[in-house]
């Protein structure tokens, strides 16, 4: 598998956080990807990275950029553990809100 990291490198969350964002940038509105593509990208110990990438994600929720979804449906991360969640995921950019004076 073709990484853009090297294997032997250990990842920070800004590498992480770049990762999720740079992917997510490359899709078309409302697509998403999977916590999994992301770590992924670091190559073969992937499993590995998982809680750093769902660390990372709540980060960015938190900030405004992406949102975590289940079954097309925001999840509320302040209401429940993003580790707990059971079934699968998906990260997508946060869709901006205009603001109506």
């Amino acid at each position: 598998m073709k990484t853009r990291w090297m294997e032997h490198e250990d990842a920070s969350n800004k590498d992480i956080r770049d990762e999720i964002l740079r992917m997510l940038l490359m899709l078309k509105s409302g697509e998403s990807i999977c916590p999994s593509d992301a770590a992924r990208s670091f190559g073969a110990k992937w499993r590995e990275m998982m809680p750093a990438v769902r660390e990372v994600a709540v980060d960015l929720v938190r900030d405004g950029m992406i949102e975590v979804t289940q079954q097309g449906q925001v999840v509320d991360i302040e209401e429940r553990n993003i580790e707990t969640i059971k079934g699968p995921i998906r990260l997508r950019l946060a869709k901006k809100q205009a603001e109506i004076d």
